[in-house]
């Protein structure tokens, strides 16, 4: 990736989290679905590329979505924000 892919993928980032970190809805909400829609869509732009994955004694070579990792930080992150908004557990970190 160039410098130009990689602050693409950054700043549709930030606006997926900028949109989200302060009005994260029910998971069981339909607007829950939209948010997780958007992060597809976010994954899916950018393609895949082959990363090493540990399963089992070997490593093996799985497709993965370039900002994958990115992604699912900021979803999981929303995920905590759920489950403490809504009484299920404190905010983690």
């Amino acid at each position: 990736m160039d410098n130009e892919a990689v602050a693409a993928v950054l700043k549709d980032v930030q606006q997926f989290w900028l949109k989200w970190r302060d009005r994260v809805p029910k998971r069981e909400s339909e607007q829950w679905d939209v948010l997780i829609g958007e992060a597809n869509v976010i994954k899916e732009r950018y393609g895949t590329h082959l990363v090493r994955k540990w399963e089992g004694p070997i490593p093996t070579m799985e497709e993965e979505p370039v900002a994958a990792p990115i992604v699912n930080w900021f979803v999981d992150e929303l995920e905590a924000r759920e489950r403490a908004a809504y009484g299920k557990r404190e905010i983690h970190g």
